[in-house]
């Protein structure tokens, strides 16, 4: 469905206009979706994101710095959720050897079996799901678009 008739906007829009609030459309719609697959395991989409990143440098750990300079959401309290996660044993910390004041953070066993139970939207191939009416030479293009739109 075109942006205008999802915000039943009757008046043309410049581009760029357009562009951004079709933008900031998806991504809420997108986030929507994604809440509502980690709604079950009770995690949220920064926590998933931390989650995901930690997977991501398996078997080594990151620090607190080096986890947030790779979130989505660079605004996150990182030590506040990489905290709630090792209450739930998603993660663990470990005192660095060399710097006691620095904490690596790895992921635990629960942790990655939480990962690998989480069925999202993004990674389905139904034809409702995000992107299934696209070919991948078009999911390209619209990643490099948007790697320009943002300059």
């Amino acid at each position: 469905m075109k942006i205008e008739a999802e915000l039943k906007n009757t008046k043309p829009m410049p581009p760029r206009q357009r562009a951004t609030l079709n933008i900031l459309f998806t991504a809420s719609w997108l986030e929507c979706m994604i809440s509502r697959s980690l709604r079950p395991h009770k995690l949220t989409s920064p926590q998933y994101n931390i989650l995901r990143i930690l997977n991501g440098s398996y078997p080594k750990g990151l620090s607190i710095l080096d986890i947030k300079s790779r979130m989505l959401d660079r605004s996150s309290n990182v030590s506040r959720l990489v905290e709630k996660l090792r209450l739930r044993k998603m993660v663990e910390r470990i005192p660095d050897e060399a710097d006691r004041r620095m904490v690596v953070v790895s992921i635990s066993e629960l942790g990655k079996k939480t990962l690998q139970e989480i069925d999202l939207p993004t990674t389905k191939s139904d034809k409702k799901d995000p992107g299934n009416n696209m070919t991948e030479e078009e999911l390209q293009t619209l990643g490099d678009l948007l790697d320009k739109f943002r300059g």
